[in-house]
């Protein structure tokens, strides 16, 4: 599914300073801690912060907001979460668009990767053993740890804690040093706590990983060989700044992988084509994707499913349509109930203006697996495009009843309120959508718009709207005495 409107959204997001419960009382609640706010993080405490982080870093990074990659991100992370012990609460998966190879966990199991961890990856047991890495940061508590230790040297708040989080992603070293506090030896004990940290999650997440059914030895192998690209780099990597990884770490991993049973694990589909998606889409630009996968695809043994995937979408992104279509033909024979194949069939239809034959289509798929986020969307990204609006405010306004946190069903959901001229439900679900991101200046902002669109009798939508109003301008104190 392709959104060029919520672009345009999220550029308003990044250049300011957001959940949606029209259906469901509101779950956000901010915790009530004060000037010692970061002394002593119970489970509870830290799972609320988090939340709040992860919707403050929504609206400061370049997050990636794809249904297919969301699904699989989150699949494949809670795959390994089962398998981890001391789970407090339940994990987020994120992703960044980001080329280098980095991936970060915050407060309250909330973790995004880089799609250039992915995109860099030869196994998908390498991609899953960074993912294992950042859960076992998690369940130890080591950012929850840190960040009490840091607070006692200089107190933390929230804004601090996000310009670091935003800083590690964009430049692990400025990220790094904001996290820790400027005296000398305080540097050092935060540089020797991070290393302390990192051969714990290298030991607990190489026993995750190896008992969610993956491949152990990909740990050395993967840190193997980002050691000896940064020896050949101008810059050292990003995830080696954010995680350091001297020789004895990568040997220490090796002797650790060898305690395992060796196995073969074959990389599953839905990471062969997450994988093509990113690469396609998000890794290179359309130009120099299309010369790519032309040239694998011409290479010995190069006609693969994922080569053929990756053509069609930068076919699809180059609106080639025909072309596309011809090219993504063959895998819809092989598998017509496939998503990610789906997902480029839709955008390529809504490209050729057969909003027909895509309604028809994803109306199929829905009664086989309703409220699918990658059904639902597409299905309701085509209604909004065929002018159908009341099909989809109602497809979305039930995904968002069991996915109240879904940025694209925020902004389609505007986007047919907008079309239907319901400028008060326009103006509330541009808010729900600023609240996401924690803009509560732009949301509640919108929230009066909405307040002032609607009619003198809908008593009690206004007072709905203005109980969320209080509830929002009561955070937004709150988390600016943090």
């Amino acid at each position: 599914m392709q959104n060029p409107a919520v672009k345009t959204f999220f550029a308003i997001c990044l250049l300011s300073l957001s959940s949606y419960a029209p259906f469901a009382q509101a779950q956000s609640q901010l915790p009530d801690i004060g000037g010692s706010a970061f002394s002593t993080l119970t489970p509870e405490k830290e799972k609320q912060l988090g939340d709040v982080l992860m919707r403050q870093t929504r609206g400061r990074l370049p997050m990636v907001y794809d249904p297919l990659l969301d699904e699989y991100i989150n699949a494949l992370g809670n795959r390994l979460v089962a398998r981890a012990n001391d789970v407090k609460f339940p994990f987020k998966f994120y992703w960044v668009n980001n080329r280098q190879i980095n991936a970060f966990a915050t407060l309250g199991g909330n973790i995004a990767s880089h799609t250039g961890t992915l995109a860099v990856a030869e196994s998908e047991s390498e991609f899953a053993s960074v993912m294992a890495h950042e859960i076992a940061h998690v369940t130890q508590r080591h950012i929850a740890r840190f960040v009490e230790a840091q607070n006692q040297r200089a107190p933390l708040t929230i804004a601090g804690l996000l310009g670091a989080i935003v800083l590690a992603t964009v430049n692990p070293e400025a990220g790094m040093a904001a996290m820790m506090a400027s005296q000398g030896a305080a540097q050092q004990s935060a540089i020797n706590f991070t290393r302390s940290n990192e051969q714990e999650a290298d030991r607990i997440g190489m026993t995750i990983l190896a008992e969610a059914g993956f491949d152990p030895n990909a740990v050395p192998t993967f840190f193997g060989r980002l050691a000896e690209q940064s020896r050949f780099a101008n810059q050292q990597l990003a995830f080696l700044q954010t995680h350091p990884l001297s020789q004895a770490r990568v040997a220490d991993t090796r002797l650790r992988a060898q305690q395992f049973p060796q196995r073969f694990v074959p990389d599953s589909m839905d990471f062969t084509l997450s994988q093509a998606r990113v690469l396609a889409r998000y890794h290179h630009n359309t130009q120099d994707a299309l010369v790519i996968f032309k040239r694998r695809l011409a290479e010995p043994g190069g006609n693969t499913r994922a080569n053929r995937y990756a053509l069609a979408i930068a076919l699809l992104d180059g609106k080639d349509y025909a072309a596309a279509l011809e090219m993504l033909k063959p895998l819809m024979e092989q598998d017509p109930h496939n998503l990610y194949y789906l997902d480029v069939y839709t955008d390529i239809l809504i490209g050729q203006q057969r909003f027909d034959e895509a309604l028809e289509r994803l109306q199929q798929e829905y009664l086989l697996r309703p409220n699918n986020q990658v059904v639902t969307l597409n299905y309701a990204n085509v209604a909004v495009k065929a002018g159908s609006y009341p099909l989809a405010i109602h497809l979305l306004r039930n995904l968002l009843y069991h996915k109240d946190d879904n940025i694209l069903a925020y902004d389609l959901l505007a986007e047919a309120y907008k079309k239907q001229e319901d400028f008060a439900r326009y103006y509330e679900a541009r808010a729900d959508l600023f609240y996401q991101m924690a803009n509560y200046p732009k949301a509640i902002d919108d929230l009066n718009e909405a307040l002032n669109h609607l009619k003198p009798e809908a008593r009690l939508e206004n007072r709905r709207l203005e109980a969320k109003k209080r509830q929002w301008q009561a955070e937004f104190e709150r988390l600016q005495r943090m």
